[in-house]
């Protein structure tokens, strides 16, 4: 008997608390912005600034910019919302590609 009566107290607190739930769920976000690194690449053999990594951002139409050096170590996951700027030895925007 007391396991019912705790089973009813239960489910009836349940009950309540869907009344507290949002009509609506949040819309998912939109798809990211897909790099296109061919028009960043006039932009290699120019030194590496941040300045150079923004604009490689903006014109490859990347979400991101990651900046790589030779001594860096970097993940391999590929995300297509995502410029990198591979910097050579002295400094240099050696390869420009997307992931």
């Amino acid at each position: 008997m007391r396991i019912v009566a705790v089973t009813i107290g239960a489910l009836t607190l349940a009950g309540a608390l869907t009344g507290c739930m949002q009509g609506h769920p949040r819309p998912l976000p939109g798809p990211p912005r897909a790099c296109e690194a061919d028009p960043a690449q006039r932009f290699v053999g120019q030194p590496a600034t941040p300045a150079l990594v923004a604009k490689v951002r903006r014109q490859s139409g990347a979400a991101l910019a990651r900046r790589i050096t030779p001594d860096m170590r970097v993940t391999m996951e590929f995300r297509a919302d995502r410029v990198n700027v591979w910097v050579g030895l002295k400094g240099e925007a050696e390869r420009i590609s997307c992931g």
